[in-house]
């Protein structure tokens, strides 16, 4: 494809992915300008685009840059919802952080300190250069490390060729085949930190880890105020977070803005103890 084609079908995708949600937009932007046509994390166009106001590094083989790119992220919604509550936190725990399309956006946010754990070394190298094109401040903590309930070393599962390295897990969660393997360290959030009487986000987005990242972090939350974005399906995981008093909504990404749901049928969720 020469250089104009392709520019021209860049800016049809994009025109696409941006315009107000409707049905069936996905699936216009994917088939425009499918991101795993390249088959390698490493193959495709290198970008640096403004994103929620910062800088944004990525490539158009990776699904995540590429929600980036073509349609202003796949989770806007959730950074705007947190954009209009984010004033009144100290902290942003980002589990599971990937590339940092969650927290990147509040970096410049006045007293508050982000958190980010990504134990996959593809992903964690993302989100340090996507911190350092934009000279983060320095309280601000990037963790190459697994969150669970205990301490020690385990194993994570990834591929090389697919192109959402978001499906890499401890546990093996979706049961892919063929997968690889790379060493990495656990800890707990209770080992880490020792906060109390503060305001709190959590985001945890680690693929069917959760029950044990919030075995591991019951203190934190039991002692401050936490409003938390989890993605799960496990019910026995909600249970225990409302045995300690959260309160849970289920949503759904549509657009620029969340949609709350009246029934359950969602994996992500939206909880508060306060």
């Amino acid at each position: 494809m020469t250089s104009l084609k392709n520019l021209v079908l860049k800016k049809i995708t994009i025109f696409f992915g941006n315009l107000p949600f409707f049905k069936g937009q996905d699936r216009i932007v994917r088939f425009l300008y499918p991101p795993h046509k390249y088959k390698n994390l490493d193959k495709g166009e290198k970008f640096l685009v403004n994103y929620f106001g910062v800088k944004y590094k990525g490539i158009t083989s990776n699904y995540i840059d590429w929600g980036v790119y073509f349609k202003g992220g796949h989770e806007k919604s959730l950074v705007n919802y947190f954009k209009n509550k984010i004033s009144k936190f100290d902290y942003f725990f980002d589990i599971g952080a990937n590339s940092g399309t969650i927290s990147l956006p509040f970096i410049f946010e006045d007293n508050l300190k982000i958190i980010c754990f990504e134990p996959l070394k593809y992903s964690f190298n993302k989100i340090e250069k996507n911190f350092e094109v934009n000279n983060a401040p320095s309280r601000h903590q990037l963790h190459r490390l697994a969150i669970s309930n205990h301490k020690g070393n385990t194993k994570i599962h990834f591929s090389k060729t697919n192109e959402n390295p978001g499906f890499a897990s401890i546990d093996n969660y979706f049961k892919h085949q063929n997968l690889s393997t790379e060493e990495v360290e656990l800890n707990t959030i209770d080992n880490l930190f020792k906060i109390k009487n503060k305001n709190l986000i959590f985001k945890i987005d680690v693929e069917g880890y959760e029950k044990k990242v919030i075995e591991g972090a019951l203190e934190i939350l039991k002692n401050n105020k936490v409003l938390m974005y989890l993605e799960s399906r496990d019910e026995k995981t909600i249970d225990n977070l409302k045995e300690i008093g959260f309160k849970e909504k289920y949503i759904k990404f549509k657009g620029d803005k969340i949609q709350f749901l009246k029934n359950k049928k969602s994996q992500d969720i939206l909880l508060q103890n306060f």
